[in-house]
């Protein structure tokens, strides 16, 4: 049916958290199970030892990141469709169902999960993302050690069953898509490696050939914040970005400008609006290409 499709780096706790939400929440039972690590040795021991999941280890003395890692996992996959996954990621029940349904379609689409985060920067929730307050009382925990999947779980139920939500905007945080799909529009630029704007590279791609965002409220994702990217030197300490994180953003929407001529901007929907400057230069990218 698909296959899963797990970047971790250096954050093991949160991706058996991951691994454990497939296992006991997917509609499809035995779906193969990618996931790419570089440079963190426990992390390729443990899932070299987990007999469903196939392991992609390696050593890089310059990281791919984040979207390099999905390209490596992606390329491995042979059914028609994948779901791609962060590794501090726990899934609903029959999440894949969901979206597999949604992605069904002659058009390239775009299946995504509506999710939830614990509000560690104190933002209000929106279409498409619930927030969470961030303490055990109150919400699911913040962290792999208090986290309560048995809540977080009774809650999804309840939001699926009272919620039917379906709308286009761009949640490109976790989604299932045909694999063809991905190839035609390239993947992940590695410009943008090891980490940011390297989605919104992806989604400016996408746009240009009308690809078909959907969010759904009947699949949900609890996404504990970043804890592979933004606190990658500590993640289980919330204090602020990592300085390295920071820098990373401010590199790459110089290289985002350098790419592509300006910086994007944006809809209500969260979809990058086409100016002409952008729409021109996808248009003579993509016939360099062909």
């Amino acid at each position: 049916m698909l296959t899963w499709c797990i970047n971790s780096y250096r954050n093991l706790p949160y991706l058996k958290l991951a691994i454990e939400s497939i296992r006991k929440n997917a509609y499809y039972k035995n779906s193969p199970i990618i996931v790419y690590t570089e440079n963190d040795s426990e992390t390729g021991n443990w899932i070299k030892s987990q007999s469903d999941i196939t392991p992609i280890i390696e050593f890089n003395p310059i990281p791919k990141g984040i979207g390099g890692g999905a390209n490596v996992a992606i390329s491995h996959v042979k059914t028609e469709f994948f779901s791609l996954l962060h590794s501090d990621m726990y899934i609903s029940r029959h999440y894949d169902k969901v979206l597999l349904d949604i992605a069904r379609t002659d058009e390239p689409t775009v299946a995504c999960s509506w999710r939830c985060e614990p509000d560690i920067w104190h933002q209000p929730s929106r279409m498409g993302t619930t927030m969470i307050p961030d303490n055990v009382d109150d919400g699911f925990g913040v962290y792999w050690h208090d986290f309560q999947s048995e809540n977080f779980e009774a809650f999804a139920d309840d939001f699926v069953n009272a919620n039917n939500i379906v709308f286009r905007k761009v949640e490109g945080v976790s989604y299932v898509m045909k694999k063809k799909d991905w190839d035609f529009i390239g993947g992940n630029d590695p410009l943008y490696a090891p980490t940011s704007w390297e989605d919104m590279d992806l989604h400016l791609r996408m746009a240009y050939h009308n690809y078909n965002f959907v969010v759904t409220s009947k699949a949900l994702v609890w996404h504990f914040g970043s804890r592979g990217a933004n606190f990658m030197d500590q993640p289980d300490k919330i204090t602020k970005r990592s300085e390295r994180q920071l820098k990373a953003e401010q590199d790459n929407a110089q290289k985002f400008v350098g790419k592509w001529g300006e910086l994007p901007q944006f809809d209500e929907y969260g979809f990058i609006i086409l100016t002409p400057t952008l729409r021109e230069k996808c248009q003579k990218l993509y016939l360099l290409k062909t």
